[in-house]
């Protein structure tokens, strides 16, 4: 009896089976390859963006607020300024220190930090601190006027950025007047491109600091300026969610602020000029004496950035600017970001 084709067909042979499983598996082996190195370089392309990122936005921020720092406009000295505020307030002493640094300590710093806590925050031993003090102009340089020397109000164009409860240093080179902002009034003087600023005496909520007086030494016209002294310290320490590093910053000692992630260490070298020539002549750490901290022309900062989570990179050891190395193996992506950046306010430019 002749078979068909169909008929004479017996199926595949254990061993012809078994080369088949072979070769899907390593068909299906080679697409996973080829799968998981896709996956690790997007991971890793990611890595490096946000690294990037944080770093340079860091950098950034810190050289800008470095350029600015020890400005205090045209501010006069000490002894024309008038003291409207209450002495006997208990938050008086942040403007006692206002008051006393007023012109000078405009750049501090800390080194290599041990067990100090900033606000809430835990700074990160071994890492640096950096105070940065100065003034800003509160109406971007425009002028303003105050049309009485009895007057509990100023008026300002409408692009003043105070708020109430604000400390204020009123100022036309020649006096000034520090005193607090009551309350902020929306037009004036008939215009509704003025916001009027009023000063006046009474208890305020906590946090803020009452005025003692409120009569000026004199009138102030659009030659004068409007100040707002601050004090904003930078430093690294962990996030209390993920519980990774951060680059925080403190308002006049208040409350710390989250201002980028994955920042693990901050380290600054401070240019000195010891013989009056407006040149640097050394850098070193940051001095513990304030007077010495004054011969401060420039600074030099050193940031780690670090990727969320490990992919795999290779360890890493990096040698900080005080000349101490520290090797990492966690398989983050790492990336160390270096500059240079005069203070603009101090030597020559």
């Amino acid at each position: 009896m002749n078979l068909t084709p169909l008929g004479r067909q017996r199926g595949l042979s254990l061993i012809e089976l078994m080369i088949a499983i072979l070769l899907s598996a390593m068909l299906l082996w080679g697409v996973l390859q080829i799968f998981d190195s896709n996956r690790n370089t997007m991971r890793m392309q990611t890595a490096f963006a946000r690294v990037q990122e944080s770093g340079r936005f860091a950098m950034d921020l810190l050289a800008r607020q470095i350029r600015i720092a020890d400005y205090w406009g045209c501010a006069p000295d000490p002894g024309s300024i008038r003291n409207h505020l209450d002495t006997s307030d208990p938050d008086y002493v942040k403007a006692q220190d206002y008051l006393n640094s007023l012109g000078t300590q405009g750049i501090l710093g800390t080194d290599d930090a041990s067990g100090v806590t900033i606000g809430t925050k835990d700074v990160i031993d071994g890492t640096d601190i950096l105070y940065l003090r100065g003034s800003e102009d509160a109406c971007g340089g425009t002028g303003r006027m105050v049309p009485s020397s009895q007057a509990a109000s100023i008026m300002a164009s409408q692009n003043c950025q105070v708020a109430e409860g604000q400390t204020i240093l009123l100022t036309n080179c020649q006096s000034g007047e520090l005193m607090t902002i009551t309350n902020v009034q929306t037009g004036g003087g008939g215009s509704s491109l003025k916001r009027t600023l009023v000063h006046n005496t009474g208890s305020l909520a906590d946090g803020y600091i009452e005025n003692a007086t409120k009569d000026l030494q004199r009138e102030y016209g659009a030659d004068s300026r409007i100040l707002v002294p601050y004090q904003r310290i930078y430093f690294i320490a962990n996030n209390d969610t993920t519980n990774t590093p951060s680059l925080f910053v403190s308002e006049d000692s208040g409350s710390s602020q989250e201002l980028i992630p994955g920042i693990e260490d901050l380290q600054i070298l401070y240019g000195f000029d010891t013989d009056n020539d407006d040149v640097v002549d050394t850098w070193k750490v940051a001095d513990t004496d304030p007077n010495e901290m004054e011969n401060v022309l420039a600074l030099k900062v050193q940031l780690v950035a670090a990727s969320d989570s490990g992919v795999n990179a290779d360890d890493l050891t990096v040698t900080d600017l005080d000349g101490n190395d520290t090797t990492y193996s966690d398989g983050k992506l790492r990336k160390v970001y270096l500059t240079t950046t005069k203070i603009r306010n101090r030597g020559q430019m």
